[in-house]
């Protein structure tokens, strides 16, 4: 399917913006991953309005390890009032969204009893992220009072920074359906730690909120504890933050965490993959046809091959440069003349004239089409006239260009072609990583797509490949490329090389300019001019091969802005320091009654 450069840039224009704003969206729609929990959880103020249910005291005690895991036990008093239920449920998060990616801890649940360490019946599901404790048993009834103690071990759920390690827990949850009239919590870190390096502080409310109805108690060495002095309504909770000197707690091992990173984020290494992909690709269908051989000098471009056509075929793509270049080839062939005028400024440059010498009968197909689309009618045509104008023409010239290319043979499929397939292919991996994606995984995985897409589209570009014809004549072009370019001193070193003249000189400047050698190419030729060429009108001072050279790279400069003018071109965070706020770092979720 031949897909149109102006059109398909316009579609990946609109494709960004649209992943922009769905970007734009998630991270104001869902800033947290308690957000989301609590989009689903109805009401808990509206709940509390006719639930006479509450917890009358959440007792939660730590015991952070030096192997910084991490052990807590819940005692949660709940008041079944009148109600009728079988018991509770309890949910915990254990993954979480981050700057940086998809985080889960390691959370297992170990016991869960009565204030007399009865065993009570209970079942852990996980989903979307959270653990669901769901305790008691079908079809047994209680109301009143009753105590449920969770015990549950932890992994991943300290801060390590540069300069301190840090505890930063939800104790409550700010889901839960009813208010919870006590709560508090005590935390034991490792002998040896002292009261004077530790800082502590709590944050109470809902969710992102920095009230502080609660206080630091019993800082000892070692040991701190945290209790709230205030009834926390349905949709409040309590969040504490506990900070120490490094030194205290062992990191996990670089394996350790970079065994957690690929677990949490498995598309990481979809960057990769795509890179042996795409060189697998390459090696198969993007290496150009037959063999590479020893560069020897040619005298001249491959037969029947004017320079646009030479400069498409060394970079497998149609450019601005190759186009100018035409004007030129054109001049020298006699069709047209190439004029400068004096006093109009065009792009800060002076204007210049093209006169039509004779018709365009005997150019190739693309070559007339694209004279007669400059000119039209008209026996001459300025250049700020032409960018008013031709620009319209400028996408059918190049689709002219490689169907030519294809044509003659020296690439099985348009280059143009091959390169939008992977620009396509790129822009799914794109609009994955950045519409979908989000809404399900972390910032790696979503990295590791748009990296993915960015790889696709680049190595797309090296994607077409020659024919075996097409890469003799590349073989040729490099030769005559190192005969253009050669030094003075060094032409003797090339047998039976062509004399110096105006003729030589002229014939291959349009070869020169697309291959980016013009100035070596007019070095040679310096004081071999006597008068001005016949296909070119401007200032004769001084003029010789290097000032022709210099007034037509002022040419090509302006040519190239005609052509296309008016177109398309084709938990991490801290809690200190303002950073702390009620429902902020591990821990978190809530629960209710059933």
């Amino acid at each position: 399917m031949r897909i149109h450069q102006k059109r398909f840039l316009a579609f990946f224009i609109v494709l960004l913006i649209i992943s922009i704003l769905a970007i734009v969206f998630y991270f104001f729609q869902f800033k947290n991953p308690r957000d989301v929990l609590s989009s689903i959880v109805p009401s808990a103020r509206a709940q509390a309005e006719y639930n006479p249910e509450y917890i009358a005291d959440f007792q939660a005690e730590v015991v952070i390890k030096s192997d910084s895991t991490v052990n807590v036990r819940e005692t949660i008093t709940y008041n079944f009032a009148d109600n009728q239920r079988q018991g509770i449920y309890r949910v915990i998060p254990y993954r979480y969204f981050t700057a940086g990616g998809r985080f889960t801890v390691d959370l297992s649940v170990k016991s869960v009893t009565d204030e007399r360490g009865q065993n009570l019946a209970y079942e852990v599901a996980k989903e979307d992220g959270n653990a669901s404790v769901k305790i008691g048993e079908a079809g047994q009834y209680i109301s009143g009072l009753k105590i449920y103690v969770i015990s549950y071990d932890l992994r991943r759920v300290i801060n390590f920074f540069d300069d301190h390690d840090e505890f930063y827990w939800n104790v409550t949850g700010n889901n839960w359906a009813v208010p919870i009239d006590r709560s508090g919590i005590v935390v034991h870190l490792p002998d040896g730690t002292r009261a004077a390096d530790i800082s502590a502080e709590c944050f109470t409310g809902q969710y992102g909120e920095k009230n502080q109805d609660c206080r630091v108690t019993n800082v000892s060495n070692s040991q701190v504890g945290y209790s709230s002095f205030t009834t926390l309504s349905s949709g409040e909770g309590l969040t504490v933050v506990l900070g120490w000197p490094k030194g205290i707690l062992s990191p996990p091992g670089f394996l350790r965490q970079l065994g957690w990173l690929i677990r949490d984020n498995p598309l990481i290494f979809l960057p990769l993959l795509t890179l042996l992909v795409m060189a697998l690709l390459w090696h198969c269908h993007g290496r150009d046809l037959g063999r590479q051989r020893t560069v020897i000098p040619h005298y001249q471009a491959p037969a029947d091959l004017n320079p646009a056509e030479v400069g498409s075929l060394i970079d497998e793509t149609v450019n601005l440069r190759d186009i100018s270049a035409t004007f030129i080839d054109l001049a020298v062939r006699g069709y047209l003349k190439i004029r400068k005028l004096d006093g109009s400024r065009m792009f800060g440059r002076g204007d210049w004239e093209l006169v039509k010498l004779k018709d365009f009968n005997g150019l190739k197909e693309w070559e007339k089409d694209f004279a007669n689309d400059v000119f039209g009618s008209a026996a001459s045509v300025k250049l700020s006239e032409l960018k008013k104008t031709f620009y319209q023409h400028y996408p059918k010239l190049v689709r002219n260009m490689y169907a030519q290319l294809v044509g003659a043979g020296f690439f099985p499929k348009s280059p143009n072609k091959v390169r939008n397939l992977y620009a396509v292919l790129a822009a799914v991996l794109f609009m994955l990583g950045a519409i979908v994606l989000p809404f399900f995984n972390g910032g790696l995985n979503i990295a590791a797509l748009i990296v993915s897409a960015v790889i696709v589209f680049w190595l797309g570009r090296y994607m077409p490949r020659k024919t075996v014809l097409g890469a003799e004549a590349y073989q040729k072009i490099k030769g005559y490329k190192l005969y253009l370019k050669v030094a003075e001193k060094d032409r003797l070193n090339f047998h039976n090389a062509p004399e110096k003249t105006p003729e030589v000189f002229e014939k291959n400047l349009p070869y020169a300019m697309v291959l980016g050698v013009e100035n070596r190419w007019a070095r040679q030729f310096e004081n071999i001019y006597l008068r001005q060429p016949a296909w070119y009108e401007g200032d004769f001072a001084s003029f010789n091969a290097a000032v022709l050279v210099g007034s037509l790279a002022d040419f090509n400069s302006s040519s190239k802005s005609a052509l296309t003018h008016g177109s398309t071109a084709a938990g991490g965070h801290s809690g200190f320091g303002g950073g702390g706020f009620s429902g902020g770092g591990f821990g978190g979720g809530g629960g209710g009654s059933w």
